[in-house]
């Protein structure tokens, strides 16, 4: 790989070619098919702020989502981009997505997601429809991605919890108790089932309301403090990318932890990291949890924590340690 010492940054949005997104806001009221869908308040918002766009004059709420739809509207609604992250060689959706066009309108949005811990397997079928239970772990992590993070309590299960896949039900019930309307009448949220555009943007425009307002972190690296037992471990992956994750205990889970920078010194990638405080005005377990962040490099370099998370201090004594992941 070739290296040069100039930053390339890449921004969200732009992607003229997207039909969820519009290269320009649509007008107020642009939807002809959307006054009767239960959803029309939370569609309208979307519109009005130029987020989502449709064709004729359609928005087409009942149709499916599909995996370059969601992750588009995802990265566009929650304003993620790589700005914190510092890159040699800007790098290209098919790094992380073999086989994907890195000229494809929807790849952008692929590598900001990816690079962010917003994204999909790396055999993704762009087209494919996006499961109801897929885009709600996608939706949470968007949401702690953006600027000030979000954590929140769970809420109680769904009537068919059992059919909610493993990896899928933290995030669901996250989004439960965060009051998102994920329930059918019955109580039912029908992990399985194809999300359909008006319940995408139901849950993103919930979503939005709940990081609004919080926040954001400082631009420069901040301390950790207080979390404890900071820790950074890398898994290779395909085609030459590193996941690497910084892990950390926390005195509740209120706490998370975001990367703030990447900054690329030799053959070294020094990964930064800062604390995502609790909510306001919620109330959290005293329950010592684990929390982590990831992000991705490529395996020319060696990644390595910031000075000021590797000197946070011995894990924490006492209390529940809930796992991985448990916030």
């Amino acid at each position: 790989m070739t290296r040069n010492r100039k930053k390339s940054r890449l921004l969200a949005g732009g992607l003229a070619a997207a039909l969820l997104l519009a290269a320009a806001p649509l007008h107020a009221g642009a939807f002809a098919d959307v006054e009767a869908d239960p959803n029309a308040a939370a569609i309208r918002s979307l519109e009005q702020a130029g987020l989502l766009s449709g064709g004729d004059g359609k928005f087409r709420p009942a149709e499916a989502l599909t995996n370059a739809e969601g992750i588009a509207l995802l990265v566009k609604a929650f304003g993620l981009n790589l700005d914190r992250i510092r890159f040699i060689q800007a790098p290209q959706a098919s790094q992380y997505y073999p086989g994907m066009s890195d000229s494809a309108w929807y790849s952008e949005s692929f590598l900001i997601g990816a690079a962010l811990g917003v994204g999909l397997p790396k055999d993704v079928k762009p087209g494919a429809p996006m499961s109801r239970e897929t885009f709600a772990a996608l939706l949470l992590q968007a949401m702690k991605a953006a600027d000030g993070g979000w954590s929140g309590a769970k809420g109680e299960a769904p009537e068919d919890d059992s059919a909610v896949g493993s990896a899928y039900r933290d995030s669901v019930l996250e989004l439960i108790g965060a009051g998102l309307p994920l329930l059918d009448p019955s109580g039912n949220f029908q992990p399985k089932k194809a999300v359909s555009r008006s319940d995408a943007a139901a849950w993103v425009e919930g979503g939005r309301k709940l990081v609004k307002g919080i926040k954001p972190e400082s631009e420069s690296p901040s301390p950790v403090s207080p979390l404890a037992g900071v820790e950074l471990t890398t898994a290779k992956l395909a085609d030459g990318v590193v996941k690497v994750t910084v892990s950390a205990q926390a005195p509740n889970p209120g706490y998370g932890i975001r990367i703030a920078s990447i900054r690329f010194d030799g053959g070294q990638a020094i990964v930064s990291v800062a604390v995502v405080r609790p909510k306001p005005g919620q109330m959290y377990p005293q329950v010592i949890t684990e929390v982590s962040a990831d992000t991705y490099v490529d395996e020319a370099y060696t990644a390595v924590l910031d000075e000021a998370a590797a000197s946070s201090g011995e894990p924490l004594k006492g209390g529940i340690l809930p796992g991985k992941n448990a916030r």
